[in-house]
C-alpha cells in the first residue's frame, strides 16, 4: 500500500541502514537495532495496519464528513472575520476578533470545539484498537530480541547512530524482524476496560510522528513534479516568487 512504501521511505531518511546479519557472530559480543525499522518492517505491523484502516473507513469516512461539514458551517463566518479579504484568517485577525468580542467569532469557536470533540469521539476506537495491535507488537519484539541476543551471545545492543563504524555483522535487525514474522498476525479488538501502558503510547506517538513526516515528503515530492511540469509545458513561464506567508499546523490525518 501507498501508506506503507512512504512510511518506509521515511525511515529510510531518518535513520541509516546497516546491511542485513550474515549467520557470523557478533563482533565482540556487540549489536545494533534499529528498533523502529525492525517493528514497522514486521509482518505483524503491515498486516494491523492494513486491518485498522479496512476495519475503520467507514470511521474515517463519518470523519471526513464532519469535517466538511464543519468548514462549510464556518465558511461565513470566517468571512467576516478575515477583514483583508485575503481568503484566509491571520492570527492577527483572529486576535482582534477575539478582543472585540465578536460575536461571529465566539461562534465560530463554538462550532470549531464541537467539531474536534465530534472527531475526537469518532477516532477513539480506532486509536484503542491501534494501541491493542502495538503493544502485542511490542511484546513481540521483546520477545524476539532476546531469542537472537541468546541464539548470538551478545552482551551490548546499541543504536546504529550511536557507532562511527563498525562491520556489517554487528546489525542483528534483520534476525528479529525474522523472528517477530513467526508470529505475522495480532489482534486489534481489545478487551473491555483495557488500557495501554505508557510504553506503547510513546511508541504510538512516534509511529504517527513518521507517517506526518512521510506524507509531508510525499506531498513535497509531489508538488515539485507538479512544477517541473508546468514549466516543461510549452509557452510555460516560471511563477513569480512571493515571500512565505505564516500558517497554522495542518490537521492530522485521520485514520
Amino acid at each position: 500500500m501507498m501508506k506503507h512504501r512512504v512510511l518506509a521511505a521515511a525511515l529510510a531518511a531518518s535513520a541509516a541502514f546497516v546491511a542485513a546479519v550474515p549467520a557470523s557472530a557478533q563482533v565482540a559480543g556487540i549489536a545494533t537495532v534499529n528498533t523502529m525499522e525492525v517493528i514497522t518492517k514486521a509482518k505483524a505491523f503491515t498486516t494491523a495496519e492494513t486491518q485498522l484502516d479496512t476495519t475503520f473507513k467507514p470511521v474515517r469516512d463519518q470523519i471526513q464528513a464532519r469535517q466538511a461539514k464543519f468548514q462549510a458551517d464556518a465558511r461565513a463566518l470566517i468571512s467576516t472575520i478575515d477583514t483583508n479579504k485575503d481568503g484566509q484568517v491571520s492570527e492577527a485577525e483572529e486576535q482582534a476578533a477575539a478582543a472585540r468580542k465578536d460575536p461571529n467569532y465566539t461562534q465560530l469557536m463554538t462550532l470549531q470545539n464541537q467539531a474536534n470533540e465530534d472527531i475526537q469521539k469518532l477516532q477513539l476506537p480506532s486509536i484503542v484498537a491501534e494501541l491493542f495491535a502495538f503493544e502485542k507488537i511490542l511484546q513481540l519484539y521483546d520477545a524476539a530480541q532476546i531469542s537472537v541476543v541468546n541464539a548470538r551471545k551478545v552482551n551490548v545492543i546499541l543504536s546504529p547512530e550511536a557507532i562511527v563504524y563498525a562491520p556489517d555483522a554487528v546489525d542483528i535487525s534483520d534476525a528479529i524482524v525474522a523472528e517477530i514474522d513467526k508470529t505475522p498476525t495480532v489482534s486489534i479488538t481489545p478487551p473491555a476496560n483495557w488500557q495501554p501502558q505508557q510504553r506503547t503510547v510513546q511508541f504510538q506517538q512516534q509511529v504517527t510522528e513518521l507517517k506526518r513526516r512521510a506524507y509531508q515528503l510525499a506531498a513535497a515530492r509531489q508538488q515539485q513534479q507538479q512544477q517541473q511540469g508546468a514549466a516543461a509545458a510549452p509557452g510555460a513561464t516560471a511563477p513569480a516568487a512571493r515571500p512565505a506567508a505564516g500558517t497554522k499546523p495542518a490537521k492530522p490525518e485521520p485514520r
